[in-house]
């Protein structure tokens, strides 16, 4: 775009010069000196604008998906609302978790001072993403000079884990004698035992995670633990978080408070309560604004989850249930 601006104006000059040949006067003379210094003048008049010229990246507060196109709005101004024949950037996106980088360009006219571009970007993995303007240039009246600006604002994104089905939670009532009357939060629950009184049978609960629960003593919410562990395979481990974050998803909409129990690479296991969908996002955020730690070569002992209603996350397994 630069060269073809260049080759206007160097047509330009050649027919101001071929004018003060034809015509030798002042007139002729004036056209010449005129066209000489029309660049410094283009470049002295939009030299502050483009040196003020202002980038902001706005990301959805949502946050996107995995496999799901994230918009991204990027928003220029300029100062004074002065034109500039032409502004260009360039956005960088960095998944933090799984190191995927990608860069776009844009190029266009900023006739009226201020323009908003719409943009997105697709992630191939979970994880916190950072987008931001690599740089951002303006271009004179003519089009003839490059003015980079200060670079530009940035901001992150979580993009969590795909869609994944949980335990096949329905919500349908199973209905029962414990269970008339009572909310499904009304107590805490543990797996049954031998010699538990079947009046203290969690029925609706218990039909929807598929095992025989009952109410322990003291109010509280119903619980559960949702154990995984941040190693395997790039596909297996985004496999694995996708049926996470849906079983965490699933529990928490049958109001089942959780906690997540997860083992780093290193082998040290960090505890994240979950109470809602704000600490479900905080999470994963957690989780995804860095790279997992490599696992260690060396066999580790066996994930120990404590006693009660839990899931373990395995490689293969689709999840399962350990009273």
């Amino acid at each position: 775009m630069m060269v073809l601006c260049w080759l206007r104006y160097g047509m330009g000059l050649c027919g101001a010069a071929l004018f003060y040949v034809l015509f030798p006067g002042w007139l002729g003379g004036y056209v010449l000196v005129l066209t000489l210094l029309l660049p410094l003048f283009s470049l002295a008049l939009s030299l502050p604008t483009a040196l003020l010229l202002q980038g902001e990246v706005l990301l959805p507060p949502e946050g996107g998906r995995r496999g799901a196109a994230c918009p991204v709005r990027v928003h220029l101004k300029a100062p004074w609302g002065l034109p500039l024949s032409r502004v260009a950037f360039q956005l960088e996106y960095q998944n933090l978790f799984s190191g995927q980088k990608g860069r776009e360009s844009h190029s266009f006219p900023l006739a009226g001072g201020e323009e908003w571009v719409e943009s997105a970007f697709t992630s191939r993995s979970f994880g916190v993403v950072q987008c931001r303007l690599r740089y951002f240039r303006g271009y004179d009246l003519l089009g003839l000079f490059p003015i980079f600006s200060r670079k530009g604002g940035e901001g992150t994104v979580l993009c969590r884990p795909a869609k994944a089905e949980g335990l096949g939670m329905r919500g349908q009532d199973a209905g029962g004698e414990g269970d008339e009357g009572k909310s499904p939060t009304g107590g805490e629950v543990r797996p049954y035992k031998p010699g538990d009184s079947l009046r203290s049978i969690h029925w609706k609960n218990s039909a929807r995670l598929q095992t025989l629960l009952v109410r322990s003593e003291g109010g509280g919410r119903a619980g559960a633990v949702v154990a995984f562990d941040l190693r395997g395979t790039p596909e297996g481990l985004q496999n694995k978080l996708d049926r996470a974050f849906g079983l965490l998803t699933e529990l928490l909409g049958q109001e089942i408070a959780c906690l997540a129990m997860v083992r780093q690479g290193g082998g040290e296991v960090n505890r994240f309560p979950v109470e809602n969908k704000e600490d479900l996002q905080k999470l994963f955020w957690t989780l995804g604004e860095k790279k997992p730690a490599p696992a260690p070569q060396e066999a580790e002992s066996p994930f120990e989850v404590p006693e009660g209603l839990s899931f373990w996350l395995g490689d293969e397994e689709e999840g399962e249930v350990q009273p």
